[in-house]
C-alpha cells in the first residue's frame, strides 16, 4: 500500500451544509496534521482528506463521521444508489414504488446494482403489476374529484405499502414548479418538496437511505405521523362556509327571543296593562332619586 493511499481518503456526504463542513475542518487539532478540501454540487458534498500520517487521517475522518453521521453515505467511489441498496440489505427492508413517477426516479438508478433485486421490486409487485396496481388505487380511497397531486401521492404510498406488505413505499407528487417526494413507513410518512431544477431522484434516495438505517433526515424533510397521515389521505373536500343569510336569520331569532322575554316581564310587572308601563317606570325611578338634603345610607 502506497503512502498516498495511507494518508488520503474521500468521504461522501448528502444533505450536509458546506459551511458546517468548513467549521468542522477548522477545528482539526494541529497535531493531527490533517487538511481537507471539499466541493459541493447540489446537496452532495465530497470531502478529500489528507494527513501526514495514517493516525492523523484516521482521527480527521472519524471527526467528520461523528459530525455528519446521518449525512455520510460512503467513501471513495461509493455512489448514493449503492449506499441505498446496502442500507436496505443490512436492515432487511423491502422498498416498493406506489406510482410511475417514483418508479421513474428510482428504477434506472438502482438497476444493475448487486443485490438491488432483493430489496426493490422495480414495480413488479406494486404499481406496475396488472392486479396490484388497480388494488392500490382502490385502497387509496380518494374521492373521484380529487385532483391534488400531494393527496394522491400520500394516499397511494400508504395504500401500496399495506397492499404489498413492504417496509417502505415511495411516491412522487409532480406539480408545475416542483415535486413532493413521499416515503411511507410504519411510523408515518416523510415528505420533501424539491424545486424544479434540482435532482429529486437523489433526494428520494437519501430519504430512503436514512429511513432504512433509522437516521435523522436532512433539514427540510418533514414527517407526518401515521395517524395524521391516515387522516390526510382520506381528507374530505373543503366544507362549504355558512351562508350569510343563515347568520342573519340566527341573529333575528335571538333578538325576537329577547323581545319576547321582555314582553313577558312587562306583562307581569303591569298586570297586563301595557299602557301603565311608562307611568310605573317613572314612579320607580323617582322613588330612587335622592332629594336635596337627604343622606344616602
Amino acid at each position: 500500500m502506497t503512502q498516498q493511499q495511507e494518508t488520503g481518503c474521500v468521504l461522501r456526504l448528502f444533505g450536509a451544509q458546506s459551511t458546517a463542513v468548513g467549521k468542522t475542518v477548522e477545528n482539526f487539532p494541529p497535531q493531527w496534521r490533517a487538511a481537507a478540501q471539499w466541493k459541493s454540487r447540489g446537496a452532495e458534498t465530497l470531502v478529500a482528506l489528507q494527513a501526514q500520517s495514517p493516525s492523523g487521517l484516521k482521527k480527521a475522518a472519524q471527526a467528520l463521521r461523528q459530525a455528519f453521521s446521518a449525512d455520510l453515505y460512503g467513501a471513495g467511489e461509493t455512489t448514493l444508489p449503492a449506499a441505498v441498496v446496502e442500507a436496505l440489505e443490512r436492515h432487511d427492508k423491502l422498498l416498493i414504488c406506489a406510482d410511475a413517477a417514483a418508479g421513474a426516479l428510482l428504477e434506472a438508478r438502482l438497476e444493475n446494482l448487486p443485490g438491488a433485486e432483493k430489496v426493490f421490486d422495480f414495480g413488479a409487485v406494486s404499481y406496475a403489476n396488472p392486479k396490484t396496481g388497480p388494488l392500490i388505487e382502490k385502497r387509496a380511497r380518494l374521492p373521484k374529484d380529487c385532483t391534488d397531486p400531494l393527496r394522491q401521492a400520500l394516499a397511494r404510498a400508504q395504500a401500496a405499502r399495506r397492499v404489498v406488505g413492504a417496509d417502505l413505499s415511495a411516491a412522487c407528487a409532480e406539480r408545475e414548479n416542483d415535486c413532493v417526494l413521499v416515503l411511507s413507513c410504519r411510523k408515518g410518512c416523510f415528505l420533501r418538496t424539491v424545486p424544479a431544477g434540482e435532482n429529486p431522484a437523489l433526494w428520494l434516495l437519501d430519504i430512503i437511505r436514512r429511513t432504512a438505517a433509522n437516521k435523522p433526515q436532512a433539514e427540510g424533510t418533514g414527517f407526518l405521523p401515521a395517524r395524521r397521515a391516515a387522516k390526510k389521505d382520506a381528507l374530505p373536500g373543503p366544507q362549504p362556509g355558512r351562508h350569510p343569510l343563515r347568520r342573519v336569520c340566527m341573529t333575528l331569532l335571538v333578538l325576537a327571543l329577547l323581545a319576547a322575554l321582555a314582553a313577558v316581564g312587562a306583562w307581569e310587572y303591569t298586570n297586563g296593562n301595557f299602557y301603565a308601563l311608562p307611568e310605573q317606570l317613572h314612579t320607580l325611578l323617582t322613588e330612587h332619586v335622592p332629594r336635596p338634603g337627604a343622606t344616602l345610607v
